[in-house]
């Protein structure tokens, strides 16, 4: 996060003051001030009509990243700049506390608390302090002296918390029902209460009180958080699921990793509501998936232009998952990552050889009866595979198996091509390595395996490293089960994870954005959890508003627009280029044909 992510998010919004502004707060709140310098001097640059806020943030920077004269310097310039400025009183104040000066500093936070009473810094700093010299017993009247200040309103939230720890429940309640009264009520109270009530377990009060008032994208995310607490404690899936949505909607860009655990808490609740699967038979029957075109070609409507077009006599190449050799116990984490890699491997293949081969390609893989994925312990026998080819079709048929082998911490797959045609195994490759290694191991099979199936020796992926191919591979075997529920293979009611795998998939697709069928993987995402009816690809409407914009007309995801934006709620943006885009495909017969079939002029 060090690293990647936080250096994107403040080039990503170095030029938008209130979005750098909250990256540089949620930086500090998780230890980087000394990543942050830069960042907030910036947005002392960028962020002229709030002067107080920029050299605050600059100087909690350079407060916390242990330059405490530089900070000081910040705040008496602030104070310069803004005479009586309570942001620089407080400032101050911490400092002094930093430095161990308490009477400084509760001097100056008193300052602040004249020139606003209800800054809510200023309130804090003052009571928590005025709480330590004077002990429990004078604590509430150090509160009544603030309430007491004029036009004071802050301070009574502090008197209900007070309450609320000496479990007095009646008068906090009493306390927080006038501070919530009429129709317009602020959002620092409405957090306040969220925030304590919601730590002292009052769900009673969580529901009366906050529950009602609460307005995703224009209150604070934290109170939408105690709300979706609040919902996991009571055990309502349904509304917490509701609000969720709401939740990625408007906040999923700013704390995305602190609203996925309930995904996957709500999906527990909502699965064990089901019947469970009934038991599979000892022997149950597997049958096969087949997917005959990449992965993100599912939800697209046949684009067929997207596809490079294959010659006369070309080759078909179906790629089985591997079986498990040896060892069939795992635990349940290493045998989900250990699925998910015996799943990724012939999606990726198959992708791969439509790609960049002359030949067409099928993954093909197992499923269990009940609707769930299956490991064969033993690969298919592959003449019996070649029997099951039309007799018409097997001389241009490949047939790719093979098996994978867990040894503790290593991997190792061996793959075999089988020319039906010719009745016979033409080609064996293997890779090996440990888990992490993954990645190299795709392209090494890649590289040993092409030459078989009608690519290039040595052949490697023009874009992308180990890694990144590791993860990709991971996201089209955790995609295939929103595919395979799509088209009845699998029962869509136990569909789960749909954010974890659209945050994967988004992911994917902005590690590099050069290689565009990860905006295509992420884009079908998108249209086939439309067509499932979730409503999850609303909450990526932001990225793919933004990906639009910067398409040229005659692009692809242009084109593949007419049916993305729509799925995320984005038909008025469609609609307003979809003429453009239109002409922009003049002399395309392909294209003119699938956008009109698509919404198209």
């Amino acid at each position: 996060y060090r690293s990647k992510v936080l250096p994107d998010l403040v080039k990503q919004h170095e030029n938008d003051p209130e979005r750098l502004a909250a990256v540089i707060v949620q930086g500090l709140r998780d230890g980087f001030a000394a990543d942050l310098l830069a960042a907030a001097n910036r947005l002392t640059v960028v962020d002229k009509g709030n002067l107080e806020r920029a050299l605050g943030i600059l100087a909690m920077v350079q407060r916390d990243a242990g330059e405490l004269d530089m900070a000081e310097s910040t705040l008496n310039e602030l104070l310069q700049k803004r005479p009586g400025s309570p942001v620089a009183y407080v400032g101050l104040g911490m400092l002094q506390e930093r430095r161990g000066d308490l009477d400084g500093c509760e001097r100056l936070l008193w300052q602040a608390l004249e020139a606003d009473c209800n800054h809510p810094d200023a309130v804090h700093g003052y009571l928590q302090i005025r709480r330590r010299r004077v002990g429990e017993s004078g604590y509430r009247s150090e509160i009544e002296k603030v309430m007491a200040l004029p036009g004071s309103w802050r301070a009574r939230l502090w008197l209900a918390r007070l309450l609320l720890e000496q479990g007095d429940e009646p008068g906090a309640a009493e306390v927080y029902r006038e501070a919530l009264a009429g129709d317009e009520v602020s959002g620092d109270v409405l957090l306040m209460a969220a925030v304590d009530l919601l730590q002292h377990d009052k769900q009673e009060l969580l529901a009366e009180l906050v529950r009602p008032r609460f307005e995703p994208g224009r209150h604070h995310p934290h109170v939408g958080l105690a709300l979706l607490q609040h919902f996991r404690a009571r055990g309502d899936h349904a509304n917490g699921e509701a609000l969720l949505h709401q939740m990625f909607v408007y906040y999923g860009h700013v704390i995305p990793g602190e609203l996925q655990p309930f995904t996957a808490e709500f999906d527990r609740m909502r699965l064990a509501e089901l019947p469970p699967l009934p038991a599979l038979p000892k022997n149950p029957r597997v049958h096969i998936v087949r997917l005959d075109r990449p992965l993100w070609y599912a939800g697209l409507d046949d684009p067929q232009w997207l596809l490079p077009p294959k010659p006369q006599g070309h080759k078909h190449v179906i790629v089985f998952a591997p079986s498990m050799d040896g060892q069939t116990k795992l635990e349940p984490q290493l045998e989900e990552e250990v699925g998910r890699a015996m799943r990724g491997l012939p999606l990726w293949l198959t992708e791969q050889v439509w790609l960049t081969t002359q030949n067409r390609a099928t993954a093909a893989l197992s499923l269990a009866e009940n609707g769930t994925w299956a490991v064969l312990g033993q690969p298919w026998p592959e003449a019996e595979l070649a029997r099951q080819v039309a007799e018409n079709e097997r001389a241009d048929t490949l047939l790719v198996t093979g098996t994978f082998r867990v040894d503790g911490d290593r991997r190792r797959v061996d793959l075999y091509v089988y020319d039906c045609g010719r009745g016979e195994r033409v080609a064996s490759v293997f890779a090996e390595g440990a888990h992490q290694e993954h990645g190299e191991l795709l392209l090494k099979l890649m590289a040993d395996l092409w030459p078989a199936i009608g690519g290039a020796a040595g052949h490697k992926p023009p874009l992308g490293d180990a890694p990144f191919w590791h993860r990709y591979a991971d996201g089209l075997a955790q995609y295939a089960a929103v595919v395979a529920s799509t088209v009845g293979q699998m029962p869509k009611e136990r569909l789960f994870g749909v954010r974890y795998i659209t945050g994967w998939l988004q992911a994917l697709a902005l590690a590099d954005t050069r290689w565009q069928p990860g905006l295509f993987l992420l884009g079908s995402a998108m249209c086939t959890l439309h067509d499932l009816g979730s409503k999850v690809p609303a909450e990526h409407a932001r990225l793919w508003s933004e990906v639009f914009r910067q398409s040229p007309a005659n692009a692809p995801l242009a084109r593949l627009a007419a049916r993305i934006l729509p799925a995320c709620g984005l038909l008025p943006q469609w609609q307003g280029r979809q003429q453009e885009i239109v002409a922009a495909a003049q002399g395309e017969p392909n294209v003119r044909a699938w956008l009109q079939r698509n919404g198209g002029a």
